[in-house]
This record gives structure tokens, C-alpha cells and sequence, in this order.
């Protein structure tokens, strides 16, 4: 089973989360408990650009979270979309609703 490793950065006006591995079901926990709690106070910047997998509960914890983030006046971004995650993303019909960014200077 593949795992998934998080490294956090502070920036400016957000917070950023470096993905690496896989986002799915049984890589979710911890990461899905940060998330939620993070977009709740401040803008928020998934670099998926290693993702290797992104299944559907990743999906669903993902528009979970930004659902959450516009509610509350912040954003989720999703930056430097790996070739998994884009699929992934645009299977769901909401890429396009999503925020992508391809660096963090687009962070407003």
C-alpha cells in the first residue's frame, strides 16, 4: 500500500501542503482532519504535483474542503496538478470550478 507524506509551509496569506504518494481511503486520516480544520482560517495551497493516486474518497474529501473554504471567505487551490490528479479532478466535471494555480505568487 502506498502512503501519502505531507510537509507544511507557511506563506504569506495561506497555507501550504506539499502531497506526495497517494490520496486515497486508506491515506486520508490525519490529512483530512488538518484540511478541514485549516480552510476554516486561512487560504489554503495543495501542491499535488506528486500525488501519484487520487481516488474517490480523496475526491470527496477534497470538494468537502473547498465547499468549506468558500463558506467561510478563504480558498482552496489546487497547484501543479500531477497527471493522476488532473484525470482524477476532471473525471468529477468540476475542474474547471476549481481553483488551479500553477505557483503560490497566484494566491490572492
Amino acid at each position: 500500500m502506498e502512503q501519502l507524506t505531507i510537509i507544511e509551509k507557511e506563506g504569506a496569506n495561506y497555507k501550504l501542503y506539499d502531497l506526495q504518494g497517494a490520496l486515497n481511503a486508506y491515506t486520508l486520516g490525519e490529512f483530512q482532519t488538518k484540511l478541514y480544520e485549516d480552510v476554516l482560517k486561512s487560504n489554503v495551497v495543495l501542491d499535488m504535483s506528486e500525488v501519484t493516486e487520487l481516488d474517490p474518497a480523496g475526491i470527496g474529501v477534497l470538494m468537502a474542503a473547498y465547499n468549506d473554504a468558500e463558506d467561510n471567505g478563504r480558498k482552496l487551490y489546487f497547484m501543479s496538478l500531477s497527471n493522476e490528479a488532473d484525470k482524477a479532478i476532471a473525471a468529477t466535471g468540476f475542474k474547471y470550478v476549481f481553483n488551479l494555480i500553477n505557483s503560490v505568487t497566484e494566491v490572492n
